[in-house]
């Protein structure tokens, strides 16, 4: 099999500096330098193909960018005083063992749990013995502070 000669090659934002030998799966490695500096060693199979075109540089400034632009997109759409109007609609956790959120058993206490946090504060924490009377609480503190600001921004209700 004939070797190919990456020297001087750009791949993406690298740029093939000098064979490195090969790697532990015996796969020909390249000493490359990243435009951000970095010097990294990659397969040259990975170059070839456009699998790996940086250093990690590129991905992480994605990353960053995607999360600057969630954050701004949560912040337009979703952070509504102090309030998360998507965690007040989610779905029951899969871990969920009362059938309701915001409703657990503590067995230390032999007690149900009721609670439900808005705004920042705990505005229901409370034990009970019977699950239905956590459950009515639970209810009844989604009705008390969910409802109206749900109805303020216009979202879909949650079903009380």
């Amino acid at each position: 099999m004939t070797r190919i000669d990456l020297t001087g090659q750009r791949f993406g934002r690298l740029v093939a500096i000098k064979d490195a030998g090969y790697d532990k799966n015996r796969s020909r490695v390249w000493e490359c330098i990243c435009d951000c500096g970095n010097m990294v060693l990659v397969r040259g199979s990975s170059l070839k193909s456009g699998n790996t075109k940086s250093c990690g540089c590129f991905e992480r400034e994605l990353a960053r960018i995607n999360v600057r632009e969630a954050n701004k997109w949560s912040r337009n759409n979703d952070l509504k005083e102090h309030t998360r109007l998507s965690a007040i609609v989610s779905n029951i956790r899969s871990d969920n063992t009362s059938g309701v959120t915001g409703v657990f058993w503590k067995e230390s206490k032999k007690l149900w749990i009721a609670r439900l946090y808005f705004k920042g504060v705990f505005v229901l924490d409370s034990s009970f013995i019977k699950k239905e009377d956590a459950i009515r609480a639970r209810h009844e503190a989604e009705e008390k502070y969910f409802k109206p600001i749900l109805k303020k921004y216009h979202r879909v209700e949650i079903e009380v």
